[in-house]
């Protein structure tokens, strides 16, 4: 494994946030955070201390970034891990795979359930701690669905090029 172009891969995805995908906004209703494609896209053999702390220091930066307390954090621990129980579940043959999760490796249709619902997840439990209430549950899903789709929408036109 590559570690010098692994931590590349990650700081030029969390430039490209923070310089292009925040701008990216439909109202006050969702946004792109392109960044959890670097935690879907870990290699599959990590170790999983190594994947939750990868998680912990994406999610601060993130948090510093948007002056959130802990929110992107604890959403990013918590997809990283899922992410292993997803694969898991969902990959009989884990083994033979060597190389980083993506479309390639493991299907398009497996790479999309494993993505979409991590992404849904990430950005619900983004929206759920930003808002803190319950009693608002309906917005916290509408911004959950639409933020999941301009995300997801991005994740998979940047797979497709990738072919």
């Amino acid at each position: 494994m590559n570690y010098i172009k692994e931590i590349g891969r990650i700081l030029a995805v969390l430039a490209l946030q923070v310089l292009l995908f925040d701008r990216l906004h439909i109202g006050n209703w969702g946004m792109s955070m392109m960044y959890i494609l670097c935690l879907i896209n870990l290699p599959i053999r990590i170790p999983r201390w190594a994947e939750m702390l990868i998680g912990c220091g994406i999610g601060l930066v993130m948090d510093i970034w948007h002056v959130s307390l802990g929110v992107h954090m604890a959403a990013c621990v918590a997809i990283c891990f899922a992410r292993p129980l997803l694969l898991n579940k969902s990959i009989q043959d884990l083994e033979r795979i060597k190389e980083n999760l993506s479309s390639q490796t493991i299907g398009w249709m497996e790479y999309a359930k494993i993505t979409t619902i991590l992404t849904v997840l990430h950005h619900f439990l983004i929206y759920a701690l930003e808002t803190w209430n319950m009693q608002f549950w309906w917005i916290i899903v509408i911004q959950t669905l639409i933020s999941s789709a301009l995300t997801l929408s991005i994740i998979f036109g940047y797979e497709y090029t990738k072919r």
